[in-house]
């Protein structure tokens, strides 16, 4: 008998379709074909051993199991349920409970996508990147998924799509056999709602910073239109906790961000079973000595990497120049794009990673240069060589460039606090709503993501504010982009004062946080 079943196969947030078909006939032999991988391939021996807990058996007849498409290499054991299932109907061992005919079976199976890793005991474990799979699913043309138990939690909150859970075989066998027992198996839709509630105060709260006013002003605009940021300054003024707190300040991630982004988690096998999507966006802080791999992404299995773990939220690159030049080189590409391609001989896979990057730096090798008390030690070659390691073509893709000095005395013994995170956010999320706004029709939602383009069409200047942009652009020679950064800059300046057009007060304040280090 001939039987297929579906299960799909990640590459990158997307999936695509892996058939399973199954054909037994007389003879005995068994094979596996569909280019798989060693786990696909020792999937025989965990079937078997599942399927006898439970009083069912592989037919000693000839079985050939074929994983389509044969061009695409198979990875993984989440494929066992869905060969197991093929087996089990293939050999007529599942048969429907009310009398009804085993087409309603096949037809079951024709619109779901069944996955999941069998133990011995026929238990079922969780998979990576499910979610991804869920959300691509209905796309494909499938009505339901079934997946084991934390792994079906993961999609609970995806639409248009049915989600079965199972504890092990045999609750995907009543699944399959009996509506009544499929219900009970049925994950309780529950409807985003966003982590905007609002804390009195945050660890990482921008009212238990001293001073550096400015800075604060700077991560403010930065959260509240996605743009890059360089803090510099002597160690001991604040860079770190000024960083870290700007998650206390950004804005909750519309549903559209929180899938996409969990998605990314869920590939990477970094989501939390049963916790649904991700609320907070991410923050991730890798340590300088991390490979370029790791920040890009790739691998033998091209898995995300950092930048695309922080899409839609912070990456913070803390001693920002103790990395290695070749890692933030190739920065450049996807802080433009907001994407990364990862290319490899038989496959390309693309990542999204649409993140605000937080840099943060000394100013010298001895971290003193430039501030009070003439405490640096260092020479000015040694000062130019240690600043050259972030070259022009990354400094242009920061638009705000702050450098900071230590906090005096006074300000530090002060009791009183500055402005809560709370009250930041609000602000922030007011500007982000207008730029949602602003940019329904299109594909970006944010200034920083504004195409170069669509400058004139969305950040129109007056006479006044043109002559002054010119004027700073030919005393200062900077570039094209960093012209269109200080319009992006500006516009998000005037969203967060609510205002509809720029002024030259906005594009003033814009200049001010373009200080090269």
């Amino acid at each position: 008998m001939f039987c297929r079943v579906y299960c799909a196969s990640c590459n990158g947030i997307d999936a695509i379709t892996v058939t399973v078909e199954v054909d037994i006939t007389p003879g005995v032999s068994f094979n596996l074909v569909g280019l798989p991988d060693v786990a696909v391939k020792e999937s025989l021996q965990r079937i078997s051993g599942a399927l006898g807990h439970y009083g069912f058996k592989i037919p000693g007849k000839r079985i050939l199991v074929n994983m389509a498409p044969a061009n695409i290499k198979k990875e993984g054991s989440a494929f066992d349920l869905a060969i197991a299932v093929g087996l089990l109907y293939a050999s007529g061992q599942i048969v429907r409970q009310d009398g009804q005919t085993e087409i309603y079976i096949e037809r079951k199976l024709s619109g779901y996508i069944i996955m999941g890793e069998l133990a011995l005991d026929g238990s079922l474990r969780d998979f990576q990147g499910a979610l991804a799979i869920a959300a691509s699913a209905r796309q494909m043309g499938f009505n339901a998924c079934i997946f084991p138990r934390q792994t079906a939690m993961e999609c609970i909150e995806i639409d248009d799509i049915d989600i079965f859970w199972a504890d092990n075989i045999e609750g995907v066998i009543e699944i399959l056999e009996n509506d009544k027992q499929a219900e009970k198996h049925l994950c309780r839709k529950m409807p985003y709602k966003s982590n905007s509630e609002t804390l009195e105060l945050y660890d990482n709260d921008f009212a238990y910073i001293k001073g550096q006013d400015v800075a604060k002003r700077g991560l403010e605009i930065a959260a509240a239109g996605g743009h890059n940021i360089l803090l510099s300054g002597s160690p001991g003024c604040g860079k770190t906790l000024l960083a870290r707190s700007l998650s206390s300040i950004m804005p909750p991630m519309l549903k559209e961000e929180a899938v996409t982004t969990s998605k990314i988690h869920s590939v990477a096998g970094m989501l939390k079973g049963g916790s649904g999507l991700l609320r907070e966006r991410p923050f991730r802080a890798p340590h300088h000595t991390a490979s370029t791999t790791s920040l890009i992404g790739g691998g033998s299995n091209a898995m995300p990497g950092e930048i695309s773990l922080a899409h839609n939220g912070v990456l913070f690159l803390d001693e920002f120049t103790e990395f290695p030049r070749h890692s933030i080189e190739v920065l450049r590409q996807p802080m433009e794009d907001g994407f990364v391609q990862i290319s490899r001989v038989k496959k390309k896979v693309t990542y999204p990673c649409a993140f605000t990057l937080v840099a943060a730096m000394n100013p010298c090798p001895c971290g003193y240069y430039n501030t009070p008390g003439g405490r640096c030690t260092c020479s000015s070659s040694a000062i130019r060589k240690y600043q050259s390691k972030i070259s022009g073509p990354i400094l242009d893709r920061i638009d705000i460039q702050i450098n900071l000095q230590p906090v005096p005395v006074r300000e530090i013994k002060g009791g009183k606090l500055s402005e809560r995170s709370a009250d930041i956010a609000k602000r922030v999320e007011k500007a982000r709503m207008i730029q949602h706004e602003r940019y329904s029709g299109e594909k970006f939602t944010t200034n920083s993501r504004l195409p170069a383009n669509l400058i004139a069409k969305y950040c129109p200047l007056g006479k006044q504010e043109e002559k002054l942009l010119k004027q700073i652009m030919e005393r200062q020679s900077l570039s094209m982009r960093s012209y269109t950064r200080i319009i992006k800059i500006a516009r998000t300046i005037a969203d967060l004062s609510q205002s509809t057009n720029i002024e030259a007060e906005h594009i003033a304040g814009a200049l001010c946080f373009r200080s090269e280090i």
